[in-house]
């Protein structure tokens, strides 16, 4: 992807003075003060996130995955698993493959043990440097003898270092970014940045000096981001059309550059299909990760898609209220007759024939509609269905395009306007970013914030409910305890309300109910949460006990049975029949359940404990009633 060097150096313009090496110094001190003020900018405004704890999926990446938690010596697995392995144990083709992420992650924990403050550090930390990054890269984007001419921005605006300070600060402050850098787990999303930028600031680099080790580095960085989130494919597209607008490359030189993105994709995906296992069979996608699983047919699915990739847009400019979670019903689904619908496409037709139009002109705008939509493709659940609805970390990188229009809009009406404008914008974003980080601070505020901000949603409900419940089996006074499950089964129920197969709400209701010593409620529930999934292996074992406590030993077995029918290794269900065929007086049959029970879980004191009673019963003949766990 080189350029054709000059056969000699170009003279200097008419009217303009070579640059001395006095303003050289002076100008590398001023780029220097720029980045130290944008890294400050950026590390404030998420340092009230640095004394959080560990929040949603923190667990799955890092505080309960087992090959995190190995440390340095964990490596080798995180290398050749998927990226929730370690917590699952599912490795197949529908996984995550982020390596590089899980390493870091290691890292972390060999070093500095489960500290989450030290994981938050290096989150804002990470950030900081990759807002620094994203002003170096602007700035060779849109230098400052480019500025004055930028399309729509003649005559009246400002130039030099201004646009690029403004998108970076812009970008910095953008609220919508709280997810990843003030969840642990979104460090995902700030390392895929942070190699999207090195990607092309080396490329540029290769294009302006014919340095071959420039374009190494561009296609090593390329490899890394997609070892970081599989979204780093859109930078096939983003990678070319930003030669194509900034720099003054052939089309066919740009092609032919491209062939070794292309090929190190083509290694990621090789690497990939021989790290993870093929699957059993597709898992259906479940209507509380996607709601765009209730679709009948495949026009409202798209229809609905189309509406919440507008709703995206619209979080860009209005970034309030933000969730964690937007599932099922907090936006229903729609036709394509819809009104909201029609708005959205023709609004989305007028961005596209407009950047066709403004594509030869290199029109700025034109860049950013194409960056947008480009690097939404793999998360709008248009082409491919993906875990989730719509996720406000998706909009990292693309929210960059409205960073970059936003201020080159503006300079339009001169730079009092914009500056104006600019520091207005800035201050809200800033007070909605510092005020949304405290949501973050644990699983309990998350959760309310979540209900307050989406109210329809099934998991949202669910999920404070949890909170509720965790709390209520923490405390230990008998009244206070039973308020909390009380308020915990209020959510649940408003779960299953807004969708009556949450098999998750249900499930934790009936948990609620056997705290509160109401076994009735509890064995609705849970028979509730086992017609839509009789997979439901812990449903199925709760149900079984409630009729083991009534010494109705025949319906007690069969759901024991049907845990083990889904999961052999199920040890409480295990030590549960045991627990039957004890009180029955079948002793060998209970000597072999609780031996199987043992050898999956040797630490069970009271099945270890039953196992020496029905020994000793075996021999004695003596019959004893001991209780499953």
């Amino acid at each position: 992807m080189k350029k054709k060097a000059s056969p000699r150096p170009s003279p200097p313009e008419k009217g303009k003075k070579p640059i001395s090496k006095s303003q050289q110094f002076s100008s590398r001190k001023k780029d220097r003060l720029l980045s130290f003020i944008v890294f400050a900018f950026a590390f404030l405004l998420y340092a009230n996130t640095l004394n959080h704890g560990y929040v949603l999926d923190d667990d799955v990446v890092f505080l309960k995955n087992r090959n995190v938690q190995a440390g340095i010596s964990g490596i080798k697995d995180i290398l050749t698993h998927s990226f929730t392995y370690g917590f699952t144990g599912i490795n197949d083709k529908y996984q995550s493959y982020r390596p590089v992420v899980l390493i870091v992650y290691a890292i972390e924990k060999d070093f500095f043990g489960n500290k989450p403050h030290t994981g938050h550090f290096i989150n804002v930390l990470l950030f900081a440097l990759s807002c620094v990054l994203l002003f170096r890269l602007m700035k060779n984007i849109f230098p400052e003898n480019n500025l004055t001419s930028a399309p729509l921005s003649r005559g009246r605006g400002v130039g030099g270092e201004i646009i690029p300070l403004i998108i970076t600060l812009l970008f910095a402050s953008h609220p919508i970014h709280t997810e990843a850098v003030a969840n642990i787990k979104g460090r995902d999303d700030i390392l895929n940045f942070i190699f999207f930028e090195l990607t092309l600031l080396f490329i540029l680099k290769h294009i302006d000096t014919n340095s071959k080790k420039y374009f190494f580095f561009s296609v090593l960085f390329f490899f890394l981001s997609l070892l970081c989130k599989e979204m780093a494919v859109t930078f096939l597209a983003i990678i070319p059309l930003t030669v194509f607008f900034f720099r003054n490359v052939p089309l066919k030189t740009i092609g032919l550059g491209m062939i070794s993105f292309i090929a190190a994709f083509g290694v990621y995906m090789l690497i990939r299909s021989s790290v993870l296992e093929p699957a059993a069979f597709a898992e259906k996608m479940k209507v509380v990760n996607n709601s765009l699983a209730a679709a009948t047919n495949g026009s409202d699915r798209i229809a609905t898609a189309l509406l919440i990739l507008g709703k995206y847009i619209l979080l860009l400019f209005f970034p309030h209220p933000l969730s964690w979670d937007y599932s099922f019903n907090q936006i229903p689904i729609v036709s394509l007759t819809d009104i909201k619908v029609i708005v959205t496409l023709l609004v989305f037709a007028a961005l596209g024939i407009f950047s066709i139009i403004n594509l030869k002109k290199k029109n700025v705008f034109a860049y950013c509609i194409l960056f947008f939509f480009i690097t939404m493709s793999v998360v709008s659940n248009i082409f491919i269905m993906i875990g989730a609805t719509l996720g406000e970390r998706f909009l990292f990188i693309p929210s960059l395009a409205l960073c970059i229009a936003f201020p080159f809009f503006l300079n339009r009406f001169g730079k009092n306007i914009l500056l104006g404008t600019i520091g207005i914008v800035l201050a809200l974003f800033s007070f909605k970013t510092l005020n949304r980080n405290k949501d973050w601070k644990d699983n309990f505020s998350l959760f309310v914030s979540g209900v307050e901000a989406t109210p329809n949603s099934s998991r949202a409900e669910s999920a404070l409910g949890s909170a509720y419940r965790e709390q209520a089996e923490k405390e230990p006074a008998p009244n206070t305890r039973a308020e909390l499950f009380q308020k915990a089964i209020v959510y649940y129920k408003k779960a299953i309300e807004i969708l009556p197969d949450n098999t998750e709400a249900l499930y934790n209701a009936g948990v609620c109910y056997y705290g509160m010593s109401d076994r009735e409620n509890a064995q609705k529930v849970y028979e509730q949460a086992l017609k839509v999934s009789p997979e439901y292996t812990s449903a199925a074992n709760n149900l079984g006990v409630i009729y083991f406590e009534r010494k109705e030993y025949e319906p007690a077995k069969k759901y024991f049975l049907q845990a083990i029918q889904y999961d052999a290794n199920n040890a409480d269900a295990l030590g549960n029949l045991g627990a039957i065929n004890h009180n029955l007086g079948d002793y060998k049959t209970a000597i072999s359940y609780y031996e199987k029970a043992l050898q999956l879980n040797p630490n069970n004191q009271n099945i270890s404990g039953n196992l020496q009673k029905a020994k000793a019963a075996l021999n004695s003949t003596q019959q004893n009633s001991p209780l499953p766990k």
